[in-house]
């Protein structure tokens, strides 16, 4: 039998999901439609994208994480950046004029929150390729007829070890040239990963889980390949409903206990929140993410951008050193809310 977790210390919150086990819920609707196709990451499906495509140049968000920059990259596709303010939005809209036919425009959904600034119908009358960023949204359906497609990365929501989802449009051609399996070794790898956090989880022993999630981050491999077939099927047995309603009764609580720091201050309907991203003096924003993990509250900052975005976008820059997530995923519950809420407010005395 496993060992009980120890109660000694505080529970850990946040970092990367154990390996998921099938829920197998009765009359449960599938996620995703049979035009779903299944990649290794989000980053392979771009990568795809720019191979078929060919797009003389990729406009990506000012506010955005630096991996996404590798498949345009190994593309190689020549990237520009539109401004994105401190409050996600798309204010400054000069940049469209400059689009050509054909370049790829990408529009991040952020947190689970839709993009409803996306100047997209402008965008959309200069031939561009529209592909939505839905990474940090499980839930959330195509937001704009004139997009080509919608991505998923769902091990930012189960216990896979690997997997993304696009929906495309109108039969966008994502699959040629012919997708390969996931690289064994690293595979291997990220599959022991999610066991070791799930024995974790379970036992309270610790392990090397983390230092082998460093490593599986790091070598993450970026080309053709499709996600595996354990993912896919742990994907289509998900409880969806059950992780919409408990990551949301969580934020709902962080709005109530310390909602004057939230960077979204309303739950929307068919929101599925990511986490609770909250914002701080940048003054101390870095003091206050030690005292979290000092407590093991492992709030992450999304995402550091120097040296990925150009300075002259100051907005976003200011909003990535002011700006914290914190937790509230389906694992804990509504006293974790409330111990991570005193946590923070404490972090910033």
């Amino acid at each position: 039998m496993p060992r009980r977790p120890d109660t000694s210390a505080a529970k850990i919150l946040g970092g990367a999901f154990g390996l998921e086990v099938p829920a197998n819920v009765a009359g449960a609707v599938p996620l995703f439609g049979a035009e779903a196709q299944y990649f290794l990451s989000v980053r392979c499906a771009l990568y795809a994208l720019c191979e078929i495509h060919r797009p003389g140049t990729a406009w990506l968000p000012s506010y955005l994480c630096g991996s996404l920059l590798e498949p345009f990259a190994k593309s190689g596709i020549p990237i520009r950046y539109y401004e994105v303010d401190e409050r996600l939005s798309v204010a400054e809209t000069a940049w469209i004029r400059e689009i050509c036919d054909g370049d790829l425009v990408l529009v991040i959904h952020y947190f689970g929150f839709a993009n409803a600034t996306f100047p997209v119908d402008r965008i959309a009358s200069r031939g561009a390729l529209i592909v939505e960023d839905a990474s940090q949204a499980l839930c959330l359906g195509k937001q704009f007829p004139a997009s080509r497609c919608i991505l998923y990365s769902l091990r930012k929501f189960l216990g896979v070890p690997d997997g993304a989802v696009v929906v495309p449009d109108r039969a966008l051609d994502l699959e040629s040239p012919a997708l390969g399996e996931p690289p064994q070794s690293w595979w291997r790898s990220a599959v022991t990963m999610t066991m070791k956090r799930r024995e974790f989880d379970l036992t309270g022993e610790p392990n090397d889980w983390y230092a082998l999630f460093r490593r599986v981050e790091a070598e993450y491999p970026v080309g053709l390949y499709r996600a595996s077939e354990l993912s896919r099927m742990l994907i289509a047995s998900a409880d969806t409903d059950a992780i919409r309603i408990r990551r949301c009764e969580n934020y709902s609580r962080l709005l109530e206990r310390i909602g004057r720091f939230a960077l979204f201050p309303k739950l929307d309907p068919g929101v599925v929140p990511m986490g609770f991203p909250a914002c701080v003096d940048p003054a101390i924003r870095d003091q206050v993410l030690r005292k979290l993990h000092s407590t093991r509250v492992y709030a992450p900052a999304h995402w550091p951008l120097a040296g990925v975005v150009p300075d002259s976008f100051a907005s976003s820059h200011r909003l990535a050193r002011s700006c914290l997530t914190l937790i509230c995923d389906q694992r804990y519950t509504l006293d974790d809310m409330d111990r991570q809420a005193q946590v923070f407010e404490r972090a910033l005395q």
